[in-house]
């Protein structure tokens, strides 16, 4: 899928969530699901339709509960059904199945070491890292490791994955309204600090040099 066609989709979903609240539920499930199943978020990565629904949670077009609650369940099947799905093919055949996506053993092998250094708790914070995310399910489930502890920890990623974009919509919504609502200070604030960054790259750097 090319980057063209993904944009594309991306808005559609988006439209179809602000023309349709009441099945946004259906389109946040199925965009968490997919981004975290099968592999299938190195091709369809979630992060722009979760972060703009959020933003509509912030306009209060969407229930919040309904955000957090669907994309939790999303992203915990779509780990559950990778995890199994890495557990069929096991560590070799892992590595051939992920150069059909265009994937490079190295960075199989990096997600490995992420997970031998990081123990379990990668579960929780490879979600946080795009390249890992798709891949930490199949390659913890090719270990095969208990169910039991991967699921407890799948879920607590899971539900801190999701609230993060909640808590970025509403932080994200509350400063849009804030420099509308304050505009007059806000805009000039806005404005000064790139232009103040500017100044010290120009002559704060070469400062310290001359020192």
């Amino acid at each position: 899928m090319d980057l063209s066609s993904l944009y594309s989709l991306v808005n559609e979903s988006v439209n179809f969530i602000k023309a349709h609240p009441d099945l946004a539920c259906l389109v946040i499930f199925t965009w968490a699901f997919l981004e975290t199943a099968l592999l299938l978020g190195l091709l369809l990565p979630a992060e722009k339709v979760l972060l703009l629904s959020s933003l509509l949670v912030a306009k209060g077009i969407i229930s919040p509960l309904q955000f957090l609650v669907c994309g939790t369940v999303g992203t915990f099947l779509g780990y559950t059904v990778s995890y199994f799905f890495g557990a069929m093919l096991g560590e070799e055949l892992l590595t051939s199945v992920a150069a059909k996506f265009g994937l490079s053993e190295e960075s199989l092998k990096k997600t490995k070491r992420f997970i031998e250094t990081r123990g379990e708790l990668s579960l929780v914070v490879g979600r946080f890292l795009p390249v890992v995310r798709p891949l930490l399910p199949v390659v913890i489930g090719a270990f095969r490791p208990s169910f039991l502890k991967f699921s407890l920890l799948n879920a607590v990623g899971a539900l801190l994955w999701i609230l993060s974009y909640l808590l970025f919509g509403n932080l994200i919504g509350y400063l849009f309204s804030f420099i509308i609502s304050h505009k007059f200070v806000a805009i000039p604030v806005i404005l000064l600090v790139p232009t103040l960054y500017l100044i010290w790259r120009r002559y704060g750097k070469n400062s310290r040099h001359l020192l």
